[in-house]
């Protein structure tokens, strides 16, 4: 029965041609031989993720009208919260893929970029990004795209698990001030340990979060970069290879202000192992953090 009913939604959606163009104002997209109705995608009721990646697949991940197929078809979903959920991985993952992709799949864009990136032909396309949640930076001279979390929690927030809610919330806060750049942290340590306690917060209350390994990934950039630095925020000098004063100071202060969180313990074990080198770099650093960090 399922198989039947994939080949109709197969049949309904798609048809082969040849010599196609993309074309989203006629209501179509074209995606190598396959053109997708756009108006027909919109009216139908997905169930599943699974049934949802397999329409999403057929999208042209070069084209933002893809973009508003898979919201409207990701908002028009007859299922379970729980289902839901999954199937919002399944559009945060094509979500990312057209911002990823986008620039390299649109060479007149590219173009345009590189010959007058001030332009209003430009700023048109900087505000058609706007509208799907997508930021275009730049950097060097070099142009790139962020998909923005505020624009996930705004439009998808409400059909969402209480638990992915908080995700969207935590993750867009943060977003509005850099964590780092270039091997730089840009945030204060006050900034650093307010975000590796909120994780490791979210992480305990949502043991079971269907995108709990992304938390667990933030948690442990952050709590790395407190422990360890980056490579140009070094917290143990270049010449003596001993630990600065201030990062001492903040380690132990993080011990008395977090005296019930799973972290204490971990900055608390790193403190009596930088004792014991008598806070000298040593190898047993990246030992440490391997067993207790990034495992």
């Amino acid at each position: 029965m399922r198989t039947i009913f994939i080949l109709l939604i197969s049949s309904f959606l798609f048809s082969c041609g040849l010599n196609q163009t993309k074309s989203s104002d006629s209501g179509s997209l074209t995606k190598g031989d396959s053109t997708i109705n756009l108006e027909k995608v919109m009216q139908m009721k997905l169930t599943n993720p699974d049934e949802y990646r397999k329409i999403l697949d057929k999208l042209d991940p070069g084209e933002l009208a893809s973009l508003d197929a898979a919201s409207t078809l990701f908002k028009n979903c007859v299922t379970d919260s729980v289902t839901r959920d999954s199937m919002f991985v399944v559009f945060n993952d094509f979500y990312y893929s057209v911002a990823g992709s986008y620039l390299e799949n649109n060479e007149n864009i590219n173009t345009q970029l590189e010959k007058s990136p001030s332009s209003e032909a430009v700023k048109q396309i900087k505000v058609s990004l706007a509208s799907h949640g997508i930021l275009l930076s730049s950097s060097e001279g070099i142009f790139y795209l962020e998909p923005q979390t505020e624009y996930l929690l705004t439009n998808f927030g409400s059909l969402l698990s209480p638990a992915y809610r908080e995700y969207l919330t935590i993750g867009s806060k943060e977003q509005k001030t850099r964590f780092a750049e270039d091997g730089t942290i840009l945030i204060s340590s006050d900034s650093l340990t307010s975000r590796i306690v909120t994780w490791e917060n979210f992480i305990t209350k949502y043991p079971d979060f269907i995108s709990i390994k992304m938390a667990q990934d933030q948690y442990a950039q952050y709590l790395g970069a407190f422990l360890a630095g980056m490579d140009n925020s070094r917290i143990f000098d270049s010449v003596t290879n001993r630990l600065d004063d201030s990062s001492k100071v903040a380690f132990e202060s993080f011990v008395l202000k977090n005296p019930e969180s799973n972290s204490t313990e971990v900055v608390k074990s790193y403190l009596e192992l930088l004792k014991s080198t008598n806070f000298n770099y040593t190898d047993r650093v990246d030992s440490f953090l391997l067993e207790k960090v990034y495992h």
